[in-house]
């Protein structure tokens, strides 16, 4: 079995032979098992059994919420554990083969499979498998070869970081296709390998890490280096090795892809990641900029960040608006949590604020009005001095030695539009679409700068995409 193989589980389960220990919800006795990934990531369990068989299953009414924790426990003939999770069965069928038996068959969704194979003490590696790596933008700074002889020798990166792996038969090549990253003292290896029909025409992909991390940690440097490379890295499972490339465990599972979407963009990139070409990755540039968002990931709440903004860039255009905002205004409200009082949150100062409003309960309590009607009212006048967000949203831009354009204006304003239902009028749907690229670019240029992560951006609104200073706004003409 190869090491550099994604749906391991496929052939694992498909190929093996298995005692049921525990059944969960689906039918029994089990006669046969089959899994296999669909085209949206998800992994589907087939499992057949005689007609009269029967399911412990409890019969969840329609409309019902809950965690699914129904699971599957089976044993190989060579020990091998595994436990397949959250279970959904979803068809249930009958029919009859060309023998004449007649045999019940089960459909289920379930959201991962876990195999332990060997002695779990003894992990060295961790490959970490990838949806969504490329859409062939990227130009890669170091290669993977891939030696045929009586065995494969699979040698990715460069000297003093190479890493080799001993394969069995497969094939042999040699392609530039990966990158070496140090990312808070974590050493991986990110590397692109061929299109995967399963993605949609995309390039599919894996992480090598030297060590093997948490699954909080793999999720922080999988959402930073997202972000980076300006496109959604799917995560669908995992596999880790001992020392000598033996496979003792791996975990599948049902991806997320936002149904699909995530295939569907052009990588974005919110800066250069190369010294001289368009879609070219330079190892000391990528290290750093990703090392500049993980060492500030918790303290700006980047993992909300990431999922807000993977949703933003793939939400329809008459809602995209209100999620691009979103990210801006979270940014900001962390950006302000951890810098004290950089720029007043108040519409007007303390001192005037409260004589203000001394003077307006007391007008008030001189009307003749109902409990409800005061209370409402007072309600009101104690929000009166809460800066609209368009204010504050301009003040916390300029403590970052940041403007807005008028293009930039405008395109803010299309995220109450868009709150509000505001219907959008015929012909103006480019227009749309331009102030949609602006509020993106917006989100790219404050959160670099917060990071620190360069000097400049690219400015996915203007013809040509230039590069431009962060602290220059984007043009008004275009």
């Amino acid at each position: 079995m190869s090491h550099i193989q994604s749906d391991i589980a496929e052939d694992f389960i498909n190929k093996g032979k298995f005692n049921v220990d525990i059944p969960g919800p689906l039918h029994v006795p089990i006669r046969d098992l089959k899994v296999k990934r669909d085209k949206k990531l998800k992994l589907i369990l087939t499992t057949t059994s005689t007609t009269n068989s029967s399911s412990s299953a409890i019969d969840h009414p329609p409309g019902t919420v809950r965690i699914n924790n129904d699971a599957l426990y089976l044993t190989s003939i060579s020990g091998s554990k595994v436990k397949i999770n959250a279970i959904q069965p979803f068809t249930n069928t009958i029919s009859t083969d060309s023998n004449g038996t007649t045999i019940r068959t089960e459909l289920s969704e379930i959201g991962s499979i876990e195999a332990t194979i060997g002695d779990v003490d003894s992990g060295k590696y961790l490959i970490e498998w990838l949806e969504n790596v490329d859409d062939g933008y990227y130009m890669w700074p170091e290669s993977v070869e891939t030696i045929t002889n009586d065995h494969i020798l699979v040698s990715i990166g460069l000297e003093p970081h190479n890493l080799k792996i001993q394969e069995e038969l497969f094939s042999q090549g040699l392609r530039r296709s990966s990158v070496f990253l140090s990312i808070d003292g974590h050493q991986l290896h990110l590397v692109s390998s061929d299109e995967d029909p399963k993605s949609m025409g995309v390039k599919s992909g894996y992480i090598v890490y030297l060590e093997i991390p948490s699954s909080e940690i793999r999720k922080k440097i999988r959402n930073c280096l997202s972000f980076i490379l300006g496109r959604p890295l799917i995560e669908t499972g995992h596999s880790i090795f001992n020392q000598e490339w033996q496979l003792i465990s791996f975990q599948s599972i049902s991806a997320y892809s936002i149904k699909g979407a995530a295939f569907s963009i052009y990588s974005s990139p919110p800066t250069p990641l190369g010294k001289n070409y368009q879609g070219e990755i330079d190892s000391s540039i990528i290290n750093r900029l990703v090392n500049s968002i993980y060492t500030n990931y918790d303290k700006y709440k980047f993992g909300h960040l990431s999922w807000v903004y993977w949703h933003a860039v793939c939400a329809p255009i008459h809602i995209a608006a209100v999620h691009f905002g979103a990210c801006i205004e979270s940014l900001q409200k962390s950006y302000i949590e951890n810098h004290g009082k950089v720029f007043s949150t108040s519409l007007i100062e303390s001192k005037k604020w409260k004589r203000f409003r001394q003077e307006i309960l007391q007008a008030l309590s001189s009307l003749e009005l109902n409990e409800v009607e005061k209370t409402v009212l007072e309600n009101k006048i104690k929000a009166l001095n809460q800066t609209p967000q368009s204010i504050l949203t301009k003040r916390f831009l300029s403590s970052l030695d940041m403007n807005f354009s008028k293009a930039e204006k405008d395109a803010w304003q299309q995220r109450n539009n868009a709150a509000h239902g505001n219907e959008i009028e015929n012909g103006s749907e480019i227009q749309l679409i331009r102030e949609l690229k602006i509020l993106q670019v917006i989100f790219h240029r404050v959160l670099l700068k917060i990071v620190g992560g360069g000097e400049y951006y690219i400015d996915y609104h203007s013809i040509g995409f230039p590069i431009k200073s962060l602290s220059k706004s984007i043009d008004t003409n275009i």
